[in-house]
């Protein structure tokens, strides 16, 4: 059975680091998804009517490409936008789907957001990211995990969930800060 595990949250709430975990501890390939849509956004324009289906459509055939070659493949979204529901049905066409909601607070994923590196990142003015994550942290999907990522980050919860989702023995799907 092929696995995918969709890191969902708001912008600058941790899911490229949870994905670089997951790929470097269980060899987990984490499909880095904003530059499928940089170079969609070049190609196309910036504001082009298609940019964002073709943008997840680039997702779920980048994805589809990784399972040819992988058991277990990540990737992250914001779960935001629109395509979501189809991308995740299209996935779990060909591959048991295990969607993670990554916590953290409003005030952190701004901080992490102002931050970090713009390059290799879709262009989003500060003051959209509040709004963006807003429509993240209403998401609901059928959770195979939680990681609480408000405090100190320990994804060794994680690392074993996704062990046990990938024919490994583990734990359960909660992840939280450390406790002193």
């Amino acid at each position: 059975m092929k696995h995918v595990l969709v890191l969902v949250g708001p912008k600058g709430a941790g899911k490229s680091t949870l994905g670089r975990i997951l790929d470097a501890e269980l060899g987990v390939h984490f499909v880095v998804v904003e530059p499928l849509f940089l170079a969609l956004r070049e190609a196309l324009g910036a504001g082009h009517p298609d940019l964002e289906r073709r943008g997840f459509e680039a997702v779920r055939d980048a994805v589809w490409a990784a399972l040819d070659r992988y058991d277990a493949v990540g990737f992250e979204t914001t779960g935001a936008s629109a395509q979501v529901p189809g991308l995740l049905a299209d996935l779990a066409s060909r591959a048991e789907v295990h969607p993670v909601r990554v916590l953290a607070t409003p005030e952190q994923c701004l901080a992490r957001f102002a931050a970090r590196d713009a390059a290799g990142h879709l262009p989003v003015p500060l003051e959209q990211v509040g709004r963006i994550n807003a429509l993240a942290a209403q998401v609901e999907l059928p959770w195979a995990a939680e990681v609480d990522n408000r405090g100190p980050l320990d994804a060794s919860e994680l690392v074993a969930a996704v062990k046990r989702w990938i024919g490994r023995p583990g734990s359960s799907g909660k992840v939280g800060p450390q406790t002193p």
